[in-house]
């Protein structure tokens, strides 16, 4: 099955990489449809603007979908941020939805942008450059927008709703209807306004620079960022955060097992730190991470190497999911030793997930989000169908 981690990064985008976290246990068995429907449904008192970005399944020519559900294929301009030629907007009016007939693609965002239209760029290649939300010089970075994703494949669609890299004023919901109904609840009225309060207050409480991941637009907040998004133009913000949490976790392991349980019957492999490398026995190995690996869960140990075992796919999954939800020092057993009131608790753990899951009913707030305890509801915020029929993407 696929999960957030599958989606392949466009240009401008932060890298994904291949998941092998608990969404991977199972997948539909036939073949999915060619074309599923789609209905944009507009549920607040403005207008939006749409845009569908992805790669044809099949083919892997970028591609935007326009209005008519037609795809346009933007060639690969002579120079790069060049101006995307053609309009592909698809407009929505306040209370109205629009309907579309979807081809598969993989890799898809839906983008939404309130009262406005977004400004796209195409890269030698050609890369799509999409609008960046950390960025000021960006012209689209005072603009109140907000995106999904999806991924429509010959086995199934799957789609989530994601706040790895923000959370924004417009939320976001799906219904997904197949074989099966799916539904993902966007977050609530007024909850960018209590991350917000929340990210200010945890600033207060440890010093850290929580505050600097909100972004306001006069009196109002427009978006809060995660970390990792601020560290790209901020780099020294976090870069300490971790290190005295990851060395006790270093300490510990040093001289007691830890034990990873891959799931779905795939088996436990057992750790140990020496010599400074976390050492599986399966032979996988870990260095030690620093706060950027942690946050990202795809830099240093933590990044995806498309030639790596699954085992190892698999390890690197839940540890990087235990570091952010800091319960490495709380169990030996990961991640079937912990429940999700254990996550969080550490002072040194990614307020940021923490904050997200205490204002917004599903979602993923880091990229293993999908990662869980057997028995324990999955909190990731995703839909995925062998046989869909249509998609449904509220906004506002």
């Amino acid at each position: 099955m696929v999960t957030r981690r599958s989606f392949l990064a466009a240009a401008g985008t932060a890298a994904l990489a291949v998941p092998f976290g608990r969404g991977l246990l199972g997948g539909p068995a036939s073949a999915a449809p060619s074309t599923c429907g789609l209905t944009l449904a507009n549920h607040g008192s403005a207008p939006v603007n749409a845009y569908i970005t992805g790669r044809e399944q099949g083919t892997g020519r970028l591609m935007l979908l326009r209005a008519d559900s037609t795809p346009y294929y933007p060639p690969s301009p002579s120079a790069p941020v060049t101006p995307l030629p053609v309009d592909c907007s698809i407009p929505v009016g306040a209370g109205r939805a629009a309907d579309l007939t979807l081809g598969q693609m993989y890799g898809a965002r839906i983008y939404f942008v309130k009262n406005d239209r977004l400004d796209f760029y195409v890269n030698p290649g050609p890369a799509l450059v999409e609008p960046a939300f950390a960025d000021p010089s960006d012209s689209n970075y005072l603009k109140t927008w907000s995106f999904c994703e999806f991924t429509f494949d010959p086995a199934q669609l799957f789609a989530n709703i994601s706040y790895v890299d923000l959370l924004t004023a417009l939320p976001i919901g799906l219904d997904l209807a197949g074989d099966s109904a799916h539904t993902v609840a966007p977050a609530p009225a007024g909850a960018a306004t209590a991350v917000a309060d929340a990210l200010v207050a945890q600033k207060d409480a440890d010093g850290r620079p929580w505050d600097r991941l909100v972004i306001r637009n006069g009196d109002g907040v427009l978006r809060v960022i995660a970390p990792q998004g601020h560290m790209a133009n901020d780099p020294g913000a976090f870069s300490s955060y971790w290190d005295g949490h990851v060395g006790r976790v270093w300490d510990t392991y040093a001289g007691t097992d830890l034990r990873v349980d891959l799931q779905g019957g795939r088996g436990v492999f057992t750790g140990r730190v020496t010599g400074g490398v976390l050492t599986f026995d399966d032979g996988s190995t870990f260095a030690r991470p620093a706060s950027k690996d942690i946050f990202t869960c795809n830099d240093g140990p933590f990044a995806n190497d498309p030639g790596a075992s699954d085992i190892k796919k698999g390890l690197l999954a839940r540890i990087a999911a235990a570091f952010n939800r800091s319960t490495l020092l709380s169990s030996a057993d990961q991640p079937n030793g912990t429940l999700e009131s254990d996550y969080y608790k550490d002072p040194i753990t990614n307020h940021w997930a923490r904050i997200l899951h205490a204002h917004t009913p599903i979602g993923y707030a880091f990229p293993y989000d999908d990662v869980c305890p057997d028995g324990q509801p999955d909190v990731s915020g995703a839909a995925s169908d062998g046989n869909p029929h249509r998609l449904t993407v509220t906004v506002g």
